[in-house]
Order: structure tokens, then sequence, then C-alpha cells
């Protein structure tokens, strides 16, 4: 089960992997599981980065890679070999993560299915993993770089008037109107709500400018916050302490990722061999009722095995007397068994039983 990431997790994966910064692409390669994993120099030694459809992380298991994969992997590795990191950022808070080099960017889309596409530094297109179209933006070859329409406004850079503003002229909830201002995380805006003592349901427009304020205060609060408790809750990696009863706490976000990701291979593994036995199975049953179709078949030629042999002397005798193949089948049309096609340059007789 693919473990889902928070905009703040992602913010925090980079206060994390600051070591990254200023270090040099050693290797670039594409995983058996078709992910890309950087092998980067950094002042602490050898880094291994593993790159999924929704995260990034320091890896502390050699994946397999594959053998001469060609493709993408070896397109970056023409740009990325052996240049320097100058910074990573993240895109407003949402799940877009950028590598600067000295001449591009590598720009990680960590949602939907997950997109990696490299620029130069016009923001120009070299090549995406994907290429894909919709009706504002094209990830493709020469095409500028737009970044997608953000979810909701920044929580970092929240204006507080503004937000009292907007809620004002909202009908929804007070809890749905700010979700829908404000790129959050659902389950976060639930415990600001619950420490606040605000009614979720209450209408947006009828809550006080005081209770408001309290709710923007909060959030950017928490978004500035650093790392805090690093757990997962209702399949989602969170990194504050959001004061619920959880199973495992993790020591850092790269340990989380490790764990979880590693369980989420042994999963697909579990499956795929699932799927082996499924086909292996039927590949047994169809086997089996070949197996059973042919002996019905033998069966009935050794049944039918004078039948056959006497037509056969017939056909031989019509063939010397000079009888061409549609004169033979006419002749012995009101036989038990009946004769579907006569080759007799070829030595050919196709019979139905």
């Amino acid at each position: 089960m693919q473990i889902n990431i928070s905009n703040l997790t992602l913010k925090h994966i980079i206060q994390e992997n600051q070591i990254l910064i200023n270090g040099f692409i050693n290797k670039i390669q594409t995983t058996d599981d078709n992910l890309l994993k950087l092998k980067i120099h950094t002042k602490e030694g050898d880094k291994n980065i593993l790159i999924t459809q929704n995260s990034f992380f320091i890896s502390n298991k050699s994946e397999p890679a594959k053998q001469n994969p060609g493709g993408f992997s070896a397109f970056l590795k023409k740009y990325l070999f052996n240049q320097r990191i100058i910074s990573i950022t993240q895109q407003e808070l949402d799940r877009i993560i950028i590598f600067e080099f000295p001449s591009v960017y590598l720009i990680l889309e960590l949602f939907a299915k997950g997109n990696i596409i490299l620029c130069d530094k016009e923001m120009r297109i070299l090549k995406a993993m994907r290429k894909e179209k919709w009706k504002d933006r094209e990830l493709a070859k020469e095409q500028k770089y737009n970044f997608p329409s953000s979810r909701g406004q920044n929580p970092l850079k929240l204006d507080e008037n503004e937000y009292i503003k907007k809620m004002k002229q909202n009908t929804k909830t007070v809890f749905g109107a700010t979700l829908e201002l404000i790129n959050i995380a659902p389950l976060i805006l639930e415990f600001i709500f619950d420490e606040l003592k605000i009614d979720k349901k209450k209408d947006s427009n009828t809550t006080s400018d005081e209770e408001l304020k309290k709710i923007s205060s909060f959030i950017q609060e928490l978004y500035s916050s650093p790392i805090q408790k690093i757990f997962v809750f209702e399949n989602t990696l969170y990194t504050i302490d959001l004061k619920k009863n959880i199973q495992k706490e993790y020591s850092s976000i790269n340990e989380a990722l490790n764990e979880l990701t590693q369980r989420n291979f042994e999963q697909k593994e579990v499956v795929k061999k699932e799927q082996k036995k499924i086909d292996y199975k039927k590949q047994q049953e169809d086997f089996e009722q070949l197996e059973l179709e042919l002996k019905e078949k033998g069966n009935m030629i050794y049944l039918k095995y004078q039948e056959l042999n006497e037509l056969i002397k017939q056909i031989n005798k019509l063939i010397k007397n000079g009888f061409n193949e549609k004169q033979i089948k006419e002749k012995l049309e009101n036989k038990i068994i009946k004769i579907k096609e006569i080759n007799i340059d070829k030595n050919i007789i196709k019979i139905e039983i």
C-alpha cells in the first residue's frame, strides 16, 4: 500500500536532507521497480537517493538496478553526472521538489503517478520521464515548464486580513472553506480546530473575526514548526505532534520512508507471487483440459479405425480411377465420417468425426 505524504512532511524531508546540498551526482540508475536512484557524494560520504512517485529519501538499502537501462536515466546522466546540487526547494508548499544544478533544474512532481522533469535555466523542458498534457500545460521536450496550479494558498504566506475577507464571503462551513482556500492537510486542520475548540460545522460567514484570526495564526505556527514527531496515521506520514494514539514512531523521515517503502516493495512481491500461482494454476487447468480433449479425440479415432481404414481405401481407389478432390467428396458425402478437405498433391485428408 502506497503511503501518502503531507505537504508539510515534504517540507521537513528537505530540511532533514540538507546534507545533500553541495553534493555531487556520481551515478544515475533505474531500479527494478522503475524508480530513479541517484548516488550523491557528500561531505559525509556517498548517499543513495531513491525517488518514488510521491517522495524522495536517503535509502539505506542497495536497491537492484537495471543493467544498461537506457532511456530517461541515461539521458539524465549526460546533464547531471558530476554536477553539484546548489539547492533543494519546494514549490509553494506543493508536492513539487526542485533540485537546482549549475545549468539545469531537476523537478520532481510528487503527486498522482509522479513525474520527473529536466529543465534548463530558462525552464524549457529538456526531457520528461513521462509525457503528459493538460488543457493549461504540457510536459514535453522544448515546452516551457509551468508549475501546476496550487490546491490552495501557501500556509506560510497566509494573509490574515485576506483570509478573513474570503471566509466572510464563503457559504461553506468554516472547516470546508478553510480547506478550500489553504493548501493544508485535512488532519492537520482538524487538529487545529480541536485544539482551538472551534465547531467545524459552523458557517464560514458567521464565524467571528477572533476565531478566524486564531485559525490563521495556528496554521502558520504549525507550518513553520520544525520536525516534532514522525509517525503514520490513516496511511499518511506526518511530522508534527497531532496528539494521536499511534502504534509506531520513527526517529527520522528517512528511517520511516525506508521501512514503509520496503514494506510496499514486499507487498508488491507477495501480490506478484500470488498472481504467478494463479497463472500457473490456470495454465495447469488448461493443460489438463487439453489433455482430456486429446484423449477423447484419440479414443474416437480408435473407435472409428475400421471406418477410417475403409474410407482411405475407397479414396485411394477413386484417385486411381481419375476422380478429382471435388468428385471424391461428392461421391463419399453420405458416409458417417465427413470429409472436410482432400489435397491429392500433398496427400492430405481432413475429416470430421
